[in-house]
């Protein structure tokens, strides 16, 4: 999508919402008046929120009914019994955000450290950036002991032309340049801004929103629950968009929680942080059970299903070639049922020279007499008119040597005078020569299999002759078997791009209902969860004004006994600090993020 696609829908959105709402509030339409008050809504310029208050139900009547009606014998019990479940649930409760203090204050030292140590880092490197070694992008770049290591090329006998056919997965490995803003440190990158249809995919928006509420929400909840559970009033609940990022927030009573003690403020302050951990947690937990999740409606061993095909490869058409949801089965001859079958059945297809068994009547009535050289095969339908399904076959024959002088009869046997010596006929010599032919491939592949080792059968009907594709320098024709399709899949090309271009998944469906699509929007998921979840934690733990971790600083340093002239300057410098810290990482990663 277009940058101005995405703005102009992003500003008609807005301006629809904004529209409906004002529309609905000035003709006082008292279905959307009541929703309104019921849940906050909220309509300004490029933001919607949502707030709620909790409805407190008083439950001591209900009780204290409850005790009259028993006997005198079960009022103790009863008492008792709830008072003994009541305190154990405060205790786990207690233990539960006592464990969140120490989280949030280990995060909020270890973030500070470390995104100083990437400032450090990345500004360290920036000034010592080298330039370029490649002069061009094009030239491959190697280091000086690998070009001094490199032997003279090996002699090969004069006239004689060598080639070789390209190994499967043999990379060349070379040095790479370094350029810290370009490439940087691979393995830690820093921190990368995340944008909408720039390096975030369009489809991906819909996860990525829905994790970001469920993430949001779990880290307000968690401030919810800390609050309510030592005794302070929160007077509500929203969730609200801001532009396209939404987020959630907790309205806590400002003067309840003044009265709470230091440490009851600290489990409030860092409940969040403490929850979206656990979240983070849980999702890399969700990611790696996934597959056993889905185990009721995805299989194993029963075939391998592609996940999508690279749209330079030839297996990409969406007629002829291989669709996201296919399950193969076999390469050829070669039965598929895990991935590693298929990896094993495409290295047979290429050490092994198969071809198929035709009827000789068929093969010489398509026998072409113009031939042509293309890339990597050989051409030989242009004097037939047939469709691309036609690919040319080559087959050995032998024949008849032809000699191209006759034998002279002897002068003296033609003149009479003596009788010419009498020789034995002489055997004709023969020779083996190719001839190509012009069959259609898909009735070729469904044939018998034949090479050298193992000709055609004798076949009293008809007889058989093995052609085989007339390709060259490792391409291939390959035949596709698939279940979900009656018809296979012809592939003619190097059996490299099967294997680098397919994305393959083990798993395939159980039902026709059921797809494979749905292991990997479920890992994606998981994926996006534990990323955001851990990032909104580990963030608003820094010393950064407005999140937490201004408000646990703020509390450590009353908790420290200074002045407050001297607890104020602190909380200043690390505050500040902190956020510039902060800001200072967010800018790096813009930059390198728009340079990338």
């Amino acid at each position: 999508m277009l940058a101005t696609s995405a703005i102009a829908i992003f500003l008609i959105a807005w301006s629809a919402v904004f529209l409906i709402d004002y529309v609905l509030r000035v003709a006082h339409f008292e279905p959307y008046l009541r929703l309104s008050h019921r849940f906050g809504i909220e309509v300004t310029p490029f933001q919607l929120r949502f707030y709620v208050t909790p409805h407190h139900v008083h439950t001591d009547i209900h009780k204290e009914s409850l005790l009259k009606e028993t006997g005198d014998t079960k009022k103790n019990d009863i008492f008792f019994e709830e008072s003994r479940r009541t305190k154990c649930k405060s205790l786990l409760i207690r233990i539960w955000f006592a464990l969140g203090v120490f989280a949030s204050i280990v995060c909020l030292f270890g973030m500070t450290v470390y995104m100083s140590h990437l400032l450090m880092r990345d500004v360290g490197q920036w000034m010592s950036t080298r330039p370029k070694v490649a002069a061009y992008r094009g030239m491959e770049y190697r280091s000086m002991h690998n070009v001094l290591s490199l032997g003279p090329p090996s002699p090969t006998a004069e006239g004689v032309k060598t080639t070789t056919t390209p190994e499967m997965h043999n990379p060349v490995i070379v040095d790479e340049e370094y350029d810290m803003i370009e490439d940087g440190q691979k393995e830690s990158r820093g921190l990368v801004p995340i944008i909408p249809g720039f390096n975030l995919p369009w489809s991906h928006i819909p996860i990525f929103m829905i994790v970001l509420v469920v993430a949001a929400v779990f880290h307000e909840l968690g401030h919810a629950w800390a609050a309510i559970s030592n005794g302070v009033t929160v007077n509500g609940f929203g969730i609200f968009i801001l532009a396209v990022y939404p987020g959630a927030f907790t309205d806590i009573e400002p003067t309840s929680l003044k009265r709470s003690s230091p440490f009851r403020r600290l489990q409030i302050f860092g409940a969040g942080i403490w929850h979206n951990l656990l979240l983070a947690l849980l999702a890399m937990g969700m990611f790696h059970v996934a597959p056993v999740l889905l185990t009721p409606v995805l299989a194993e061993g029963n075939g391998i299903s592609v996940k999508g095909v690279d749209v330079r490869s030839g297996l990409s058409s969406p007629r002829t070639g291989l669709l996201a949801g296919d399950v193969v089965v076999s390469v050829d001859e070669c039965h598929v049922a895990t991935a590693a079958d298929w990896w094993r059945c495409i290295r047979a297809a290429r050490n092994l020279h198969n071809g198929r068994c035709v009827d000789r009547e068929a093969v010489e009535a398509a026998t072409a007499f113009n031939t042509r050289t293309e890339a990597d095969e050989i051409l030989c339908c242009d004097e037939f008119n047939v469709t691309t399904a036609h690919v040319c076959f080559e087959r050995e024959e032998r024949v008849p040597n032809v000699e191209t002088q006759t034998r002279a009869p002897q002068l003296n046997m033609l003149l009479g005078l003596e009788e010419g010596r009498r020789e034995a006929p002489a055997e004709k010599e023969q020779e083996t020569v190719t001839k190509y032919s012009c069959l259609h491939a898909r009735h070729v592949v469904e044939q018998a299999v034949c090479n050298v080792s193992n000709p055609c059968e004798l076949d009293e009907s008809k007889e058989k002759v093995c052609v085989y594709p007339a390709l060259h320098n490792g391409t291939h024709l390959v035949k596709i078997g698939l279940s979900n399709r009656q018809k296979p899949i012809l592939f003619v090309g190097q059996l490299n791009e099967m294997l680098e271009m397919v994305s393959i998944s083990p798993l395939t469906p159980r039902f026709s209902f059921a797809h494979i699509s749905w292991l990997e929007h479920l890992e994606l998921t998981a994926k996006y969860l534990f990323t955001l979840s851990l990032a909104l934690g580990l963030f608003n733990a820094m010393p950064v004004y407005a999140l937490d971790g201004q408000f646990i600083v703020q509390t450590l340093l009353k908790c420290t006994g200074m002045s407050i002239r001297r607890r104020d300057l602190f909380q200043y410098v690390i505050l500040m600090f902190g956020t510039g810290i902060l800001i200072l990482n967010i800018l790096i990663g813009f930059i390198k993020l728009a340079i990338n």
